[in-house]
């Protein structure tokens, strides 16, 4: 079983959709993927999904977990007709929840670690599931959540904007975090506008630059730049309609491009990075 963590420095970096298409990909083309929402500051994945069970919260927090992981676990490969699995584990969004996760101490943050490792090793061994790819999308920064799921995943792929701001945030998470990345390290820009990156010349400009500013910051090259995965006008129509249908009180359900439409340039681009984030090529 392979496994990968999804996190960035800020929210807002399109770090749950491409956790989502990654998923579903990899179950359209017949594997087995456990999805967990680790987001707990500011969950989002429920808006691709229509979760129907126990939140993953209520297995991993507390002095004795209310459910068993397999309670909190929805399978949603029939929904999309997936030739594989898609088991999907969502984080509670109340704002109770929400506010319990920002005041966890080391204590509650050692059972949630024991409990993640517990998951993954038992979901591993069990046959019901054969899970072929362990993914967690978590949280922004670096509080708890975000380093426990590091420390059980084989590798951390970290979602920046192309902006100041965001690209010395994230060197500075990176550096932060140094100790605990002991397992293999990504870089991958998300939403950069598609005519910016034509250019075959200019791209690699750019690739250049950005590796070495992570380089520089860090002390020593501890990550690896994979590219960037680009925007249109027709990827943020689809988001903003979606996103208006929430307004107007009206049933709303975001876009999972891998599935339904396959042929953009995000999910063609996503697709072909893929083998890269579990080291398949």
């Amino acid at each position: 079983m392979k496994s990968l963590t999804i996190l960035s420095n800020k929210g807002g970096v399109g770090k749950t959709s491409i956790a989502v298409n990654i998923a579903t990909h990899l179950a359209k083309q017949g594997k087995n993927v456990l999805l967990l929402d680790c987001d707990f500051h500011g969950p989002s994945m429920m808006t691709f999904f229509k979760p129907g069970i126990p939140w993953i919260n209520n297995y991993l927090f507390g002095e004795n977990p209310s459910k068993e992981y397999s309670e909190c676990i929805q399978d949603f490969s029939s929904k999309f007709n997936l030739p594989g699995k898609l088991y999907i584990g969502f984080a509670d969004p109340s704002p109770e929840s929400i506010q319990f996760v920002i005041r966890i101490d080391n204590t509650d943050s050692l059972i949630m670690l024991r409990r993640l490792i517990r998951l993954k090793r038992e979901i591993q061994e069990d046959p019901n599931y054969s899970i072929d790819y362990f993914i967690i999308d978590c949280s922004p920064g670096t509080g708890y959540s975000t380093v426990n799921s590091i420390l059980v995943t084989d590798t951390s792929l970290f979602i920046i904007k192309l902006g100041n701001a965001d690209i010395y945030g994230t060197t500075n998470m990176i550096a932060g975090l140094f100790n605990s990345l002991k397992n293999r390290s990504l870089v991958l820009a998300n939403q950069v506008p598609l005519e910016a990156i034509k250019d075959e010349t200019t791209t690699k400009e750019i690739e250049q630059m950005i590796e070495k500013i992570f380089t520089e910051n860090i002390g020593e090259k501890v990550v690896e730049f994979l590219g960037w995965i680009p925007t249109d006008y027709s990827f943020q129509t689809i988001e903003f309609n979606e996103a208006l249908k929430v307004l107007k009180g009206e049933e709303s359900q975001r876009t999972i491009f891998t599935i339904h439409q396959p042929d953009h340039v995000f999910s063609q681009v996503l697709v072909k990075i893929i083998p890269d984030l579990f080291d398949e090529k």
